[in-house]
């Protein structure tokens, strides 16, 4: 801020302010109480730095690899989302994709609804540990549909590309 812009916010002088500011001056407390009141709140405050729990989505919507390509195929229409990781045993073992789906669909048709995730799954998505910085998921995401995120060892949430691009919202 300017000295001018300080001293009209304050309701004092410029040359106030300029004194001040050279130590030519002891200011009088009810002065000085002035001046930090419109520094505070007129200095722009820093961004807050996002996390990867910021921008995560939970619960993490998952299948299993005994469950159909209908079942997930349904299910990822209700949610709403183009990917699920294949979860056996509270691990990824697997992760499916709509682009994998459609790709099924071209060459099978739709016999092939009956198949089974664990015949057509690709490999887990990777996971970050929930204190890891948010640019380590978006590098991950480059050549990734979606990175699991944990806590202990768990899966806490998911971030796929559409988080990633509400960033730039």
């Amino acid at each position: 801020m300017t000295q001018m812009e300080v001293a009209e916010a304050a309701g004092i002088s410029q040359s106030l302010v300029a004194r001040i500011e050279k130590d030519d001056i002891d200011t009088r407390l009810g002065t000085a109480k002035k001046i930090l009141e419109v520094i505070k709140t007129k200095t722009p405050k820093k961004p807050k730095m996002l996390s990867l729990k910021d921008i995560m989505s939970t619960p993490v919507s998952y299948c299993k690899a005994s469950d159909t390509l209908k079942k997930v195929v349904h299910t990822m229409g209700l949610k709403e989302i183009s990917q699920m990781p294949v979860i056996e045993n509270n691990k990824p073992v697997g992760s499916v994709t709509d682009t994998k789906l459609v790709q099924i669909l071209s060459k099978k048709g739709a016999r092939a609804s009956s198949r089974k995730i664990k015949d057509v799954m690709a490999k887990p998505f990777p996971s970050l540990d929930i204190n890891e910085p948010l640019d380590k998921a978006i590098t991950l995401l480059t050549n990734n549909s979606a990175v699991l995120i944990t806590r202990g060892g768990h899966i806490a949430g998911v971030i796929t590309k559409a988080d990633a691009l509400k960033l730039m919202m």
